[in-house]
């Protein structure tokens, strides 16, 4: 169905949160997790930043572990995205794995071509502009959103660390 995924791994389980300190505190203690690197993704910071084929009108608080495979937390801001849907449907908790690919292209047009809806993407997060994500519509078959991950060359500054040093 899908031949990439035989060449692919998954690299990123994403968890929403309702609020990131409180998330960051329950995973850390949870599972000894951390030390985590955050990011504000924006209009501003990730460019072509869209949900449902429209400039996105939210913004997300991300936290990312630095082993793997990496647990992300998502706080998400304003309305109208992804993790609206997911969470007004499944409440808060896992919503997505992430899957590294060496070149987005070709498969976002694969996974259209198997019928998943496109759902939510951005590009040039990473510091030299560089960098891509895209969340299709895989529920009914596996039962979590896949998000494509086309890693950047290096990540900017993070906006946040926590536990501060």
């Amino acid at each position: 169905m899908l031949p990439f995924l035989s060449q692919s791994q998954i690299v990123q389980i994403g968890i929403v949160v309702p609020d990131m300190r409180k998330g960051l505190e329950t995973w850390s203690a949870a599972l000894g997790l951390g030390p985590w690197m955050g990011y504000h993704f924006t209009p501003d910071t990730v460019r072509d930043f869209s949900y449902r084929g429209h400039p996105a009108d939210y913004s997300i608080d991300i936290a990312l572990t630095s082993s793997g495979p990496q647990v992300e937390l998502i706080e998400v801001h304003g309305e109208h995205s992804l993790y609206h849907e997911w969470t007004d449907v499944h409440g808060y908790g896992i919503q997505h794995l992430g899957i590294r690919v060496a070149d987005m292209a070709p498969v976002r047009e694969e996974m259209l071509a198997a019928g998943y809806e496109l759902i939510q993407a951005g590009h040039g997060y990473g510091a030299a502009g560089d960098g891509e994500f895209a969340y299709f519509d895989t529920v009914a078959d596996f039962g979590a959103i896949f998000e494509l991950i086309q890693v950047p060359q290096q990540r900017r500054e993070p906006d946040f660390v926590w536990p501060a040093n």
